[in-house]
């Protein structure tokens, strides 16, 4: 299923089955009077089914929370295409993946991941979004049900034991953070995430030459945060004399190759001394991380790749339009880091509205490209 049907299920489906649940919950709840102190007396689950780039963002507190509990066992509820970046983490105990390509598959997939954390003792919804999640969560019968509320909190109060507030406008790490502090939990340092990560990552060889990674593409989620071939080349332009040589490496998945094809080509006449590299769906996600963990520099959009790049170290260019980078990108002492942001009236509108104003036509992405509206975060330590 693509984005756009899933929302829609997740809304409708997800309203209509928290309008018969919410009355059954309040009942059961002046039944039973459940004990819901914030100790963590059995397995935790936690439920973050899109965003491998949030689960990054997250790390430094699921790192605190594994050094903190380490024989607690802990579950993780996600998709596919976010399950590839939770094993780089290497913190889950299980995944149980939830297949979202078809309402049948996701119906018996939901089905089977419920069966075995039914009851676990506590369980944390990441999905700040989501109403199926919050459904699902309610139906694991979990003593304490954890999770976040946006501007309205009645349909969720009652149902989730306890709630945390997420502005969308604010660093998103705050709100991670803010959970898992209900446990005295701590978010780790860069550093013991960077060594965490890279010591379980297969080994390749460091480059040659100066190796920049870049990182064009993104999820199906938010399209307009990509440039294209010739604002890259501007880019390049930019940052880059024609005589400079380097390993240039573009990183991705198999979706990605076609448009990193079509912005080597434009860059190859310009910039004869570097050697242009297209691993996208050739190099796995921790291999590619690998050979990012070995580069000098790295030049991306809003992705998860960017957020690895940061936690590794390794000095960042990045580019934003629809996302503000102040939503993202927690603070790293000694990280060299030039952000490049426009803001325009309707940005940030990913996470934040259904359907992007400029229905695709992302002017905040051009904007960067207009001399006279061009902004410059700059460095961000």
């Amino acid at each position: 299923m693509n984005v756009t049907a899933t929302r829609r299920i997740d809304y409708y489906l997800g309203s209509i089955l928290i309008a018969i649940l919410k009355p059954v919950v309040i009942l059961m709840g002046l039944f039973l009077r459940r004990k819901h102190s914030l100790e963590l007396k059995g397995d935790l689950t936690i439920v973050k089914l899109l965003g491998g780039g949030s689960l990054v963002i997250a790390f430094p507190s699921l790192l605190g929370l594994r050094r903190k509990y380490p024989n607690l066992i802990t579950n993780l509820v996600t998709t596919k295409g976010t399950a590839q970046f939770a094993r780089t983490l290497n913190i889950f105990d299980n995944i149980l993946i939830i297949d979202d390509s078809g309402i049948f598959r996701l119906l018996g997939s939901s089905l089977r991941a419920y069966s075995k954390i039914f009851r676990c003792d506590t369980i944390i919804d990441l999905e700040a979004h989501s109403r199926l999640s919050t459904v699902f969560s309610l139906l694991t019968c979990a003593r304490n049900r954890i999770g976040f509320y946006l501007e309205e909190a009645f349909w969720r109060r009652r149902i989730n034991t306890h709630l945390i507030y997420f502005n969308l406008f604010s660093g998103s790490y705050h709100f991670y953070d803010k959970i898992f502090q209900l446990f005295s939990v701590s978010p780790l340092s860069a550093e013991e995430c960077r060594e965490h990560i890279i010591k379980n990552l297969p080994k390749t060889a460091p480059a040659d030459k100066y190796r920049i990674c870049i990182g064009h593409s993104t999820s199906d989620l938010g399209k307009e945060r990509i440039l294209n071939a010739e604002q890259w080349k501007r880019i390049f332009c930019s940052r880059i004399d024609e005589h400079f040589s380097a390993e240039v490496v573009f990183l991705g998945a198999p979706r990605d190759f076609e448009l990193a094809s079509a912005i080597i080509k434009n860059l190859r006449p310009h910039f004869p001394n570097l050697e242009f590299i297209n691993l996208c769906g050739k190099a796995a996600l921790d291999e590619s991380l690998s050979i990012l963990s070995y580069s000098d520099e790295f030049w991306g959009v809003d992705s998860s790749l960017l957020h690895y790049a940061r936690i590794f170290g390794i000095r960042s260019v990045s580019y934003w339009g629809p996302t503000d980078p102040m939503t993202r990108l927690r603070e790293i002492p000694g990280l060299e880091e030039e952000v490049y942001y426009s803001k325009v009236p309707c940005s940030p509108c990913i996470h934040v509205t259904e359907t992007p104003p400029c229905m695709g036509d992302n002017i905040c992405i051009q904007n960067l490209f207009n001399e006279k509206k061009r902004a410059w975060i700059g460095l961000v330590n």
